[in-house]
């Protein structure tokens, strides 16, 4: 691996401090961890990978901490509020999204034909197999396949064009 420069070192070791900091340690631990990690790193620089290594150095660093509280029978500060906003943004998020691509598909959905939008939501909405849905409409199963298969090329064509709007 390749030394990193000491401007790169310098940011990792400050923002590695900060970490450490915002995680409860003192100002004068974090500085000790920081400088214990950043030796053991040169020591064994040759066996981490240089994409890995900034990755390696912050777990090497919060893991000292988590002894060092272990040590002190200290538990490490967790940020539950912003683990539970980040956690409620990423939820109200997904379902809006989860809803908007859910209208996306009904409304293009009803741009098919009756047969292919019953085809459709037999094959992908019930989970019919084809000899099912043959079955059940009365058709070959070549054909259910072969329907399906135009049908599916239509709602993407759909889906495309709908997007491009």
């Amino acid at each position: 691996m390749s030394k990193p420069s000491n401007e790169e070192i310098t940011k990792l070791t400050n923002n590695i401090y900060q970490k450490l900091c915002s995680m409860g340690a003192n100002p004068e631990d974090a500085k000790d961890i920081v400088q214990e990690s950043l030796y053991r790193g040169f020591l064994n620089i040759e066996g981490i990978n240089a994409k890995a290594f900034r990755s390696w150095l912050y777990k090497v660093s919060i893991n000292q901490y988590y002894d060092l509280c272990r040590k002190n029978n200290k538990r490490p500060i967790i940020e539950f509020e912003d683990v539970l906003l980040e956690l409620e943004e990423n939820h109200v998020e997904a379902t809006v999204i989860k809803q908007e691509e859910k209208e996306e598909y009904e409304h293009v959905l009803q741009q098919l034909k009756p047969l292919e939008r019953q085809l459709i939501k037999m094959k992908y909405e019930d989970e019919y197999s084809y000899r099912e849905i043959s079955e059940k409409l009365n058709l070959k199963e070549s054909n259910v396949k072969t329907y399906l298969y135009r049908a599916r090329k239509k709602l993407t064509s759909l889906f495309g064009r709908d997007h491009n709007e």
